[in-house]
Order: structure tokens, then sequence, then C-alpha cells
């Protein structure tokens, strides 16, 4: 009998706890860190554009990070947030690597109008990755391990040499697999050609055949084709050309 009176009691301490501790998880995040984290990125990049805008048009600079002149073009001009927040902006996107998130803010045409892009940092770590085991393999080989030639000045991994099986890496554009390639000198980067294509398709102006058409992904989506080589437009076809 004493065994079966003691055992509500064990069951009401037991809930107790789960619901203490419970309580103590939702109050240890501020409510303003549960509002970044629930926003959708679209929501994020305008708040940052915002923020980004009064910023420049109270001190006349952009809120940046300084980064090297030799920094590709869509990764050159990151979002500094320690200068934004909070008095421009109340607190760093959930979507933002600073907050834990899988984006990198950045800005694109800086020097004239500056439009805030997102960068999948998951593709930026893909490539850095694949990227060590082509400079291991060319460390011991003295060779890259160079596969199909795509065209002039491009080809497809062997991942047969670098003793792995094939990946690729999802495209959050088309949300398709892309496969990663790399050029002459042994850069690895990710073949965006299906995604212009479906781009184009779309785009609402003409494109010169003598102009990098990569911005034609950043017209139509929130993100910048980060670890991308140049392309142009080639009988009506996104064709690789070769780096300045």
């Amino acid at each position: 009998m004493s065994r079966k009176k003691k055992q509500p009691s064990f069951m009401k301490t037991a809930v107790l706890v789960v619901l203490y501790a419970w309580m103590l998880s939702g109050c240890a995040y501020p409510r303003e860190q549960m509002i970044q984290n629930t926003a959708p990125p679209v929501q994020q990049i305008k708040m940052v554009q915002d923020a980004v805008d009064q910023f420049q048009k109270e001190t006349g600079v952009l809120p940046i990070m300084t980064r090297n002149a030799n920094t590709p073009e869509f990764e050159r001009y990151p979002v500094d947030f320690s200068k934004i927040v909070p008095k421009y902006i109340p607190y760093i996107p959930g979507a933002a690597f600073e907050a834990g998130g899988n984006y990198m803010f950045v800005l694109l045409d800086a020097e004239t109008k500056p439009e805030v892009r997102l960068i999948d940092l998951t593709v930026s770590q893909g490539v850095q990755t694949m990227q060590e085991k082509v400079s291991r393999y060319f460390a011991d080989k003295k060779e890259f391990p160079f596969g199909q030639k795509v065209t002039d000045g491009y080809y497809l991994i062997d991942f047969n040499k670098l003793r792995m099986g094939e990946e690729t890496i999802l495209s959050h554009f088309s949300e398709q697999p892309m496969p990663y390639i790399m050029n002459e000198y042994g850069q690895v980067g990710v073949d965006y050609a299906m995604d212009l294509a479906m781009a184009l398709r779309n785009a609402p102006q003409t494109q010169s055949q003598h102009q990098d058409i990569r911005r034609v992904l950043t017209n139509v989506s929130p993100l910048a084709p980060v670890k991308s080589f140049p392309y142009h437009l080639i009988d009506g076809e996104p064709k690789l050309m070769p780096e300045n």
C-alpha cells in the first residue's frame, strides 16, 4: 500500500522537474533572439538593407569588413554587424553566420548602389573541403586530378584519383546537384551553368555576349553565386570563360 501512495508523489515531482526545466530553457533566450530565428531570410535581407542604407546616409561610409582587393567579387564586402547593431538593427539576423546561421550577408555594387545578398556557407565550406583534397593530391603527385574537360581551361574532378566517390553540391537556386570543377591552376569551384540557364530563361533583359552573366542569378535570387567562375553567353548558352 505504501508503494502505491508514493508513486503519484514521484510522478508529480518528475512532471514538475520537466516543466521547470522547460520554463528555464524558454527564459534562457531573449524574446528578440527567438524572433530573429523565425524571420525568413528574405525579410532579414530587407532589415539589413534598411540598416545599411541608414548607416551610409548618416556616416557616408558602408558597414563592411575590410577584405583584400583580390577577394572574389561576391565575397569582397561582407556586412559588419558590429557597426549597425543595435542602433540601426536590433539584433543580428538568425540566418547570419555570426548568429549561428548558414549564410553570410554581403554587399554587391558597393561603390554605386549597395545591395544586400546572401552567400550560402554550405557551398563555401564544400568547396574549401574539396580544395584541400585537391591540394593534398597535388602535393603528393605534382599534378592536379583533372577529369573530363568541360571547356578550355576548366575540368571536372577525377574522384577516382582522389580515391573517393563522386560528389556534388546542392544548388539553392535550382535545388539540383551541381558538379565541382576546377580551372587549369587547380582552383576548385562550382559549375553554375544549369542555374544560369534557368535564370536566363526568365531574365527580363537581353544579355551581352561580352559580359559576365553571373549577376543574372543575383537579380532573381537573394543568393550570390559563391565560389564560381566567370560565364559569358555564347550562342544563347552560358559558357565558362577564362579569368582575367
